[in-house]
């Protein structure tokens, strides 16, 4: 896509006019425009809950923040003009768009795109579509990064590595006391062993295991890695893998099988579990036929690498015919990214 771009000659112009992002601040509805009006001499921009917010003193505060904001525009034309708008990239991040104003609406109720639009403001989306955009930009740039880290594996894999990256499966059955098991329990037990001696963990896991999530896939749980063992999403909230199962996923090598681990979860049950390692090469992990397991692992990289993110941006920027309308926002933009990179390459070197 980008010998693309350059053949046809798409340039990438970056024209940055603050003013053009009055709009996030505030968001219409008919309820919080008071175009026209004025307090002691100053044009007011807007007017929520009794605070009048004037034209002074928005320049002030905007002062603080339009580096990030800048970067952030830079950031969205870089991923625009480098992707192509597939029709899979499409369906996705309408899917992408769906979930968000589900969520947004779930936890603010009727008005939620006016929260929904303050939240989307600070990643440079502004028009009437600026949730899609942002869902189109965000899967465009998971494939940008998908392919960068792939092309520079070797540069971003230690910091990767050293989590002991791996995916596993895993089958859980409960029992009211680990300690007395029944006769019932010790026979679906012996099942299990029975099974995966004679059979394999996926076939044991399909016919026995009670976890719902994982049974209906032959067991398979998915990514795991060091970051596990501190995870309190399980003892929260009673999902992802469970610390003892990680730490125990963690001591085996490819296609081995735990012993049984007891769990007690966050209702106070008890759960027995197995978990066997799929694979452990990270190169493989990363290039899996999983979606979820490929998306994880690019996270832990991005995660893992405080500048990769920025570099892989850098990279495809480098790719395309950059214009820049004004010299001293070229001037502020290359000062932040500079500044960036130094300062998260040198917390990485710490």
């Amino acid at each position: 896509m980008v010998d693309l771009l350059k053949s046809n000659w798409f340039v990438v112009v970056i024209a940055i006019v603050i003013l053009s992002f009055l709009g996030y601040f505030i968001y219409d509805m008919n309820r919080y425009n008071v175009s026209g009006q004025k307090e002691d001499g100053q044009e007011l921009l807007a007017s929520v809950a009794d605070k009048n917010i004037s034209a002074d003193s928005f320049y002030e505060t905007e002062q603080q923040f339009d580096s990030s904001l800048l970067y952030q525009m830079y950031k969205n034309a870089v991923i625009n003009q480098s992707v192509e708008d597939t029709k899979d990239l499409k369906e996705e991040a309408k899917t992408m768009e769906n979930t968000i104003r589900s969520n947004f609406q779930s936890q603010y109720g009727d008005d939620y795109e006016v929260y929904l639009a303050s939240e989307l403001a600070k990643y440079g989306y502004s028009s009437e579509n600026a949730a899609y955009e942002f869902s189109l930009n965000s899967v465009k740039e998971k494939q940008m990064n998908t392919e960068y880290i792939k092309d520079n594996f070797d540069k971003y894999s230690q910091a990767v590595e050293d989590k002991s990256p791996r995916s596993v499966s895993i089958i859980s059955m409960s029992v009211a006391d680990a300690e007395n098991i029944t006769e019932d329990e010790q026979k679906k037990k012996d099942n299990i062993d029975s099974e995966i001696e004679s059979e394999s963990f996926a076939s044991a896991a399909k016919a026995f295991s009670e976890d719902t999530a994982t049974a209906g896939n032959k067991g398979f749980y998915g990514y795991c890695d060091s970051d596990d063992l501190t995870s309190n999403t399980y003892a929260y909230y009673g999902t992802g893998l469970p610390s003892q199962v990680a730490m125990e996923a963690l001591d085996l090598e490819k296609g081995q099988t735990s012993d049984w681990i007891t769990v007690t979860n966050n209702s106070g049950s008890t759960l027995l579990y197995k978990v066997h390692v799929d694979q452990t090469d990270l190169n493989k992990l990363l290039n899996s036929k999983n979606e979820d397991v490929r998306d994880k692992v690019v996270s832990k990289f991005l995660s893992s690498n405080s500048t990769l993110e920025m570099e892989s941006i850098e990279f495809y920027a480098s790719k395309l015919d950059i214009k820049f309308n004004d010299s001293d926002v070229q001037t502020k933009l290359e000062d932040y990214i500079s500044s960036n990179l130094s300062t998260q390459g040198d917390e990485a070197d710490e």
